[in-house]
């Protein structure tokens, strides 16, 4: 789950047009920076999924996620292990990125003792039934996209604080493929660099998803690293909503690379 004040009258109107001055960050440097506030090194956190609509209960599930850096620095291995209720106790999803929209995703289905492969083309598909999907689980990267400020204005649901928005469209078609979308837009608090919102557009340009970013927290004091512990996204067609709530963010905990391994999804709760 990739983020100080500018405020000057010639700022705001390079921004508005899309262009920075010489003395400000563009599109890129926004993301870029946003990517880094949140970025670490690993973590372990211990989360619930709930999902719930309009005409259905609301349902959760509880997980941990294991998290930690690729090798080339970028890209991240990441294991998500649930725990309860007790009809998906042991199912596991590993999720190891690869760049270009090209990630490989492994499910574990323990009821069946089988792991199966998610295809790319299928990862757009949804995430243990939620509103996120797979490719929502993993990182976009900042070369992934091509970006554009957009404008600066009142961040959602704080109008005290300044966001940029940022419009990002995929930089290749693998990239659109994997992740399903045409165009991101993200609002990114010029204050610390914190994404609070994204709304997701699909393949027609209609606006599909919303996700808010809420609750963000330091987890790591000596690199000032702060990660939102609440994430909502609201699926605008199906009218249903999925919020990722977290419990424990553990950053002091190693996390070893036996933990991603095809081997390590069945090992026991």
């Amino acid at each position: 789950m990739k983020t100080l004040v500018m405020s000057s009258a010639v700022m705001a109107i390079a921004i508005a047009s899309g262009v920075a001055n010489a003395g400000g960050p563009n599109a890129r440097d926004v993301m870029t920076k946003s990517a880094a506030v949140s970025s670490l090194e690993h973590v372990t956190l211990t989360s619930t999924l709930t999902i719930g609509g309009t005409d259905s209960e609301s349902r959760s599930k509880s997980f941990t996620l294991f998290r930690k850096t690729a090798s080339d620095g970028v890209h991240f291995r990441s294991l998500a292990r649930f725990s309860a209720p007790a009809e998906i106790r042991g199912e596991a999803v590993l999720m190891d990125e690869r760049g270009s929209g090209r990630n490989e995703v492994l499910l574990w289905l323990p009821r069946y003792k089988k792991t199966r492969r998610v295809e790319t083309q299928a990862q757009r598909a949804s995430f243990m039934g939620s509103s996120f999907s797979y490719a929502d689980m993993t990182t976009q990267t900042v070369d992934d996209y091509k970006h554009d400020i957009a404008k600066s204005e009142a961040c959602p649901s704080d109008p005290k604080s300044t966001c940029f928005v940022v419009v990002s469209q995929p930089a290749s078609e693998a990239v659109k493929a994997n992740q399903g979308y045409a165009k991101k837009t993200t609002w990114v608090r010029s204050s610390d660099y914190q994404a609070i919102q994204t709304e997701l557009h699909d393949e027609t340009g209609a606006l599909w998803k919303r996700i808010v970013y809420t609750d963000i927290r330091e987890v790591d004091s000596a690199k000032k690293k702060a990660v939102p512990h609440a994430i909502r996204v609201d699926d605008l067609k199906a009218k249903k909503f999925s919020q990722i709530v977290v419990h424990k963010a553990d950053t002091g905990t190693a996390v070893t690379d036996q933990l991603f391994t095809e081997q390590s999804l069945s090992r026991d709760l």
